[in-house]
């Protein structure tokens, strides 16, 4: 009596099981490999000495100059984002987009509203991290125009 190994009563049930263990296994870490094969990241084209530090100094790029209200950035605190341009623009709004570098948090989004002539601004109140201290990383956009930006990073210390 020749019984061959894949007529065994014990191989189906063990190679579907391991079927079903890897299906499971790659539809739990698809999405996570899916989502860092296509992301696209705006501030991951700038080389990260290109990020000017507003908590450190009034950011000056090309004639446009960036500043905060305050120095000290907490979470759920709003700190005044004021971009002065050296001429009139045609927009109204400046886009704000920042990411977490120590972590990820989705993006932040900020529009500046024109105040006068050459004055945009508007209320930076980053969220609540798990972290005691976290840097931000992005743009300023300038005429609805994604090459046209100006890259800066900010640091959120808890209080």
């Amino acid at each position: 009596m020749n019984t061959s190994p894949s007529q065994s009563p014990v191989s189906r049930p063990l190679f579907i099981t391991v079927g079903l263990l890897m299906l499971a296994v790659v539809a739990f870490f698809l999405p996570s490999w899916l989502s860092g094969f296509f992301s696209t990241t705006s501030s991951s084209s700038i080389a990260p000495a290109a990020y000017c530090s507003l908590n450190q100094q009034t950011c000056q790029y090309k004639d446009y100059q960036a500043s905060l209200g305050s120095p000290m950035v907490h979470p759920l605190h709003a700190n005044t984002l004021t971009v002065t341009a050296p001429q009139p623009l045609a927009t109204d709004t400046m886009i704000v987009k920042l990411k977490g570098v120590e972590m990820n948090m989705g993006e932040y989004r900020l529009a500046l509203k024109k105040i006068d002539t050459l004055t945009y601004q508007g209320e930076l109140m980053l969220p609540v991290c798990t972290e005691d201290s976290m840097t931000w990383a992005g743009t300023i956009t300038l005429n609805d125009d994604a090459n046209n930006s100006l890259p800066i990073k900010v640091r959120m210390e808890r209080l």
